[in-house]
């Protein structure tokens, strides 16, 4: 099993060929804060380790782990949150990951982007009714507290996007160029029976549902989080409408059949529109998830190295408005 290997005993020997060179960074534009009770003690299938997702039993006691096969080469989480913080931000340095768009509660956002920050970008979740008052978040923008709104997870409480109790937010993101990524896509496996997660609808994963946000708020900076997998063709189908629409990669390329990301991202590559996909990790609790994460672009066949390149880096950079200067202190050695 990939048991985690704690920093302070060689960190950089874990997943060693995956590590970026100097001169090539990353921006990973999903990473969360989290606190191990997340998902506590749940292992991880990494992608290339083919995981399936059997049949339940109705009738059988809910467990998250019964919900992907067990496979033969798990992720496992560090076993306190003090190294859970530690090991991931270890794992972004070796990584050559020069910024990460971080979610999570505000405080626990705060305190890693205290340990690091140079490296962590703070943003702001929430779902549909966990949220503040526009006002209290124009207030956190303006005092620096975040610089993103995400991961937004309407899909999570079984509410469509275009719900007018959002439009507020929308305006106010639209209004001080608050970049905004929302969850469109699969949630955790048996999302349906997965404690917590009972007001998921997967019919809410279409992207279609920013239709109307779009067309109110045609300055949105926004992306969403899983390309709305799998409906990749309505994906392409927005993008290709609404220019400044963007996509990350995350979550589908570690945790996922390795060959049903590669499709997918293949698809909205051959579509056009290499110059709007964004690495992502979607780490939560698995350091070595984003390792696994970047060797699925690394070894997707169908890509240059250019387009590699708009991937883990360009693209993200334009989308942030990363000044010339940030730039090239992220290419620095």
């Amino acid at each position: 099993m990939r048991a985690w290997i704690p920093a302070a005993l060689g960190l950089a020997l874990a997943f060693p060929a995956h590590a970026q060179s100097p001169g090539k960074p990353i921006i990973d534009m999903h990473l969360h804060a989290f606190k191990l009770d997340f998902a506590a003690g749940v292992p991880a299938c990494p992608g290339d380790g083919e995981p399936t997702f059997p049949a339940v039993d109705p009738r059988a006691d809910v467990n998250p782990s019964m919900f992907v096969s067990p496979c033969a080469d798990p992720l496992l989480s560090p076993q306190t949150d003090e190294a859970l913080m530690r090991d991931s931000l270890a794992e972004l340095r070796r990584l050559n990951i020069r910024r990460a768009v971080t979610s999570g509660a505000l405080a626990d956002v705060t305190a890693w982007r205290a340990a690091d920050p140079a490296r962590i970008i703070p943003a702001i979740q929430f779902a549909g009714e966990r949220r503040e008052t526009p006002d209290e978040y124009r207030r956190l923008f303006q005092t620096d507290a975040f610089q993103v709104f995400a991961e937004i997870g309407t899909q999570y409480r079984g509410v469509d996007a275009s719900d007018p109790q959002f439009e507020p937010y929308f305006a106010l993101a639209e209004a001080l160029d608050i970049p905004v990524g929302i969850h469109l896509g699969e949630g955790p496996p048996g999302a349906a029976r997965f404690p917590g997660y009972d007001t998921y609808r997967a019919r809410l994963t279409t992207p279609f549902q920013l239709e109307e946000v779009l067309q109110k708020h045609p300055k949105l900076r926004i992306y969403v989080m899983h390309y709305a997998s799998p409906l990749v063709d309505e994906m392409i189908a927005m993008m290709f409408t609404y220019p400044n629409l963007h996509v990350d990669i995350s979550c589908n390329n570690w945790a996922f059949p390795r060959a049903q990301f590669h499709d997918q991202l293949k698809r909205m590559v051959d579509a056009g529109f290499e110059k709007r996909i964004m690495f992502g990790s979607d780490q939560m609790i698995w350091p070595g998830a984003v390792a696994e994460a970047i060797e699925a672009v690394e070894t997707a066949p169908f890509l240059n190295e250019s387009q590699k390149r708009d991937i883990f880096y360009n693209n993200a950079a334009r989308f942030l408005r990363l000044t010339d200067d940030q730039i090239a202190a992220d290419h620095a050695d």
